[in-house]
């Protein structure tokens, strides 16, 4: 049972580090290109980043707690 939980624990770990960089290549590519992305793709990104970032920050100290858990599951290895 422990060895199907950490295939599990495994695939989910590769799937968050690939929607990760899938970020980070939209962000870099919507900064690169501006208004023609967006239009191209129907993303923009940055205002979604932005306003995830709001609603962390209108919740106060839940929301900053509920942030640091976040960047903590993202960066721990």
């Amino acid at each position: 049972m422990t060895a199907l939980l950490d295939k599990l624990k495994g695939y989910l770990k590769d799937a968050l580090e690939i929607a990760l960089w899938l970020v980070a290549l939209l962000t870099l590519l919507q900064v690169l290109f501006g208004d023609s992305f967006v239009q191209l793709f129907a993303i923009d990104i940055l205002s979604n980043i932005g306003g995830l970032m709001s609603q962390f920050g209108s919740e106060g100290l839940v929301g900053l707690i509920a942030a640091g858990l976040v960047a903590y599951l993202i960066v721990r290895k």
